[in-house]
Formats: C-alpha cells, structure tokens, sequence
C-alpha cells in the first residue's frame, strides 16, 4: 500500500480516537493540501469574497520556491493536492512548472475556463493534472453572467470544446468536470448544462451556493430548498448541518495561501486562524505546533467557540 494512503486511513483514525474516545493522538502529516497559486482574479462573482472586493489578503501569486517547499516536504505524504483556494490559478505566470512541482500527488484545480486556449489546453492535457474542474453556471450567457460576473460565456464554452477535443485526440488522463453552481436564477438550466458536460465527454457536478452573509441567503436560494446549504429558522437563514463538535478536516487536510500561511479549512478566507507561514517555518513546525494543537482541541470540544465554524456546512450535503 502507498505510504500516502496508509498515512490517510491513520489520518481518519487518530481522529475517531480523538473525537470517540477522548484520548489525546496528535494527526500524521495531511492527507490532502489546498495550495493556493494566485490569491487574484480577473472575475468579480458577487458572493465571493474576492470577487466582491473583501479579501484583506495581499493579492498575490505564490512563488516557485514557496511551492516547491511545500511538494518536497509532503509529497510522500499527501495523497491529493488541489491548487486552488481563492483565486484564479490559470493567471499564475508559472502555472505549469508549479503543477509539475506536484506530480504523483494527484493535482487538481478548479478555473472559471477564461484561459483556455490552444496553446494553455495543449499543456493542461499533457501535464500531471488528474482533474480540472471548470466553473459554468449556464447554459445560455445571460443566465451565466448571472453569477459570473466580467466573464465570457461564448468563450468558455469555446475553451472547454477545445480541451476535450485536446483530451481525446491526445489520449490525455486528464478529466474535466463542469461544476455548475446552483442558485435561484440559473436553476432552470440544470438540465441543459449536464447535456453539454455529457456532449463534451466531462463529468457535472452541481455544487450549492455560499453567500457573505447569511442573512441574504434568501436572495440567491433554489426554489428546491433540498439543495440548499441553508434553512430557514424562524425567519433567517442559518447554516443548515454543522455539528456541535469535531471536525474531520482539522486532521486530514489544510490549506496554504499564496504568500504562505498555513489555515485550517477553506472557510478561512482571509487567514484570520492562520497557524503559522512557510516563509520561516516548515510544514511540519506549523501542523504539529502549540497553536494548531489547540486550535485542534477547540474544534474537538466545542464549534461554536469559532466564528467560522458555526457558519461552515461542515455535515451539510453540498453536492449534487
């Protein structure tokens, strides 16, 4: 058995030690990384906080030697990186060498498909990647630009025809998965979008929509309320499913931003936990530290202690 899914299943069972039985087992090295190339992006979404002008981060691309610290150090270890957090990542100017940084540790990243063209598509299905996920939330523009606001509909759709037919006529692994974000105004459109991911040989995925703030959750909501991430309680919207205690994520993964502090969950935006930058320290100072330990315990006793924990969908159905 590879040495990066034993250290997954031991991930998995330090935590149910520890969240089932009490007794103190510190978690191996992550299972699973987050690592963001490029903390920028040339959309303005509504409901992200990038997009809507709210990251307090500094936007920024992360740098070659930051990425190859982090793969050299995890890579026997980590069995999935996913180079991606919150921005674009296909703006990075070294996009393709930082990929390459971390093959054999199954690379994903997520798009919203403005970047590709020939020569980018070329590249993308002769490189490690086991999986792009290209952001399209319809299937007509106006309906698109709904959500996805400063984007290209017709040239989205264009990029992705263009990496399928790079993908099958290179043989290329690689897999595309359309990932559609369901909200009020595009759910009329499920149906059409899933025909074109079939007629382009991707998967479809349809993933719930977060909004900033819950209070106007009600605004963006489908009709059909099972595949909402929120409920309606006594007039406002909550976070529907997070559990009073524990975390599985605070043991199997985390996240790195692009100038390299090192965060618990993707919920952590603007790396207000952070537990420690790879500009000083290494991986394993930060994941087996003082401050990442008890921010650990916390979790473990009480969610509701953390601003973020109580509104993450943590126990919530979030695709579809």
């Amino acid at each position: 058995m590879p040495a990066s899914l034993l250290n997954a299943s031991y991930s998995v069972f330090s935590y149910a030690v520890k969240r089932y039985t009490g007794i103190s087992v510190s978690p191996p090295l992550p299972a699973a990384i987050s690592v963001e190339l490029s903390s920028r992006c040339n959309l303005a979404c509504p409901e992200c906080i990038n997009g809507a002008g709210l990251l307090q981060r500094r936007n920024d691309f992360i740098s070659y030697t930051l990425a190859e610290k982090i793969a050299s150090e995890l890579r026997s270890h980590t069995l999935s990186a996913w180079l991606y957090f919150q921005g674009e990542p296909m703006m990075h100017p070294r996009l393709f060498e930082i990929i390459e940084l971390f093959r054999g540790m199954k690379p994903v990243i997520s798009t919203n498909g403005l970047y590709l063209d020939t020569e980018r598509c070329l590249k993308l299905a002769s490189s490690p990647l086991k999986r792009i996920i290209i952001s399209y939330d319809g299937a007509t523009p106006d309906v698109y630009n709904i959500y996805r606001r400063g984007g290209d509909h017709a040239s989205v759709t264009e990029g992705i025809r263009r990496l399928s037919g790079i993908i099958r006529e290179s043989g290329s692994s690689l897999k595309m998965e359309l990932q559609f974000l369901l909200h009020r105004g595009n759910e009329q459109e499920v149906a059409a979008t899933a025909r074109f991911a079939s007629s382009v040989g991707a998967s479809f995925r349809i993933k719930s929509i977060q909004v900033l703030d819950s209070e106007r959750a009600g605004e963006w909501m489908p009709t059909d309320r099972r595949r909402s991430r929120y409920r309606l309680s006594q007039g406002k919207w909550k976070a529907g499913g997070t559990p009073e205690r524990g975390c599985l994520r605070m043991w199997t993964t985390a996240v790195i931003t692009a100038d390299g502090d090192v965060v618990p969950c993707c919920y952590d935006k603007n790396a207000g936990h952070s537990m420690g930058n790879l500009n000083n320290l290494t991986f394993s100072n930060i994941w087996f530290g003082e401050r990442y330990t008890a921010f650990r315990n916390i979790v473990i006793r009480s969610r509701k202690e953390i601003a973020m924990c109580r509104n993450c969908p943590e126990g919530t159905r979030i695709y579809y």
